[in-house]
């Protein structure tokens, strides 16, 4: 990933993890804080050498950041964070894009064929959502929380998200991994997203309807491939949900992606 220049490196084992902006470099080294600043960079403190005590530290810290500073979409849901190739350390995950961690998730975009011809399913996130909210996207999504990987995570997802039953899902396809990184900002502060999304596609039987299960989303919406293209042209998507969407479209052959 090509990290914007400008920001502080978060490093361990020899290896940047993350990058913080100069609004959150300063937050994390305020005391109590177990993070130092290093040789330009900002790291854990010395003394916290293995995963169970960093993440320990991590998440008392965790806490009184929360206390200090609103932090949008806390959701006490640790993922683990890697660093030299190795598991680093397991953080909340609102606090990801503040210090510029690697969000691990995944993302199935669905679709049926029909008389009228094929179409997506296509969820509209609910408002209240407090990353991209209202926007369109692919139906099913989420991170990688703990330990899990990619593939128990879909199915999770799947039932959580839209009622899709574990034998349903399963048949779910690998379509590849979307990178993702650019500065955004998180409540009023610019942050560094970073994400690897492990791509599904999941073809429904026609007679199935996908339903908001659990409130992530406001609707789900059947859209032809045109429309689904429309509407990403008028910006109304998720980065990632766009992308996924119009690798489906152009693998399928059903009509050619905008330049």
């Amino acid at each position: 990933m090509d990290v914007p220049d400008g920001l502080t490196p978060l490093r361990l084992d020899g290896q940047a993890c993350g990058w913080l902006a100069d609004e959150w470099r300063e937050r994390v080294l305020q005391p109590p804080s177990p993070f130092v600043a290093l040789d330009g960079a900002v790291t854990l403190a010395p003394d916290l050498a293995r995963l169970e005590a960093r993440s320990d530290a991590l998440a008392d810290w965790a806490g009184r950041a929360r206390r200090r500073w609103p932090l949008l979409g806390w959701r006490e849901e640790r993922c683990l964070v890697h660093a030299a190739d190795r598991p680093a350390f397991l953080i909340e995950r609102a606090l990801l894009r503040p210090l510029g961690l690697l969000l691990r998730s995944v993302q199935a975009t669905a679709l049926r064929s029909g008389p009228d011809g094929p179409q997506l399913w296509v969820a509209h996130r609910s408002h209240d959502k407090p990353v991209e909210p209202g926007r369109l996207d692919a139906l099913v999504g989420g991170g990688i929380a703990g330990y899990d990987d990619a593939w128990p995570t879909l199915l999770r997802e799947c039932a959580e998200e839209a009622g899709i039953p574990e034998a349903l899902a399963r048949q779910a396809r690998p379509a590849g991994d979307l990178e993702l990184c650019y500065l955004t900002h998180c409540d009023g502060l610019p942050v560094l997203h970073r994400e690897r999304v492990a791509l599904f596609e999941l073809e429904l039987p026609p007679a199935f309807e996908p339903r908001c299960a659990d409130g992530e989303h406001q609707a789900i919406l059947p859209m032809s491939p045109a429309e689904v293209l429309e509407s990403i042209e008028a910006g109304r998507w998720t980065r990632e949900g766009a992308q996924a969407a119009l690798d489906l479209i152009a693998r399928r052959g059903w009509l050619a992606p905008p330049a």
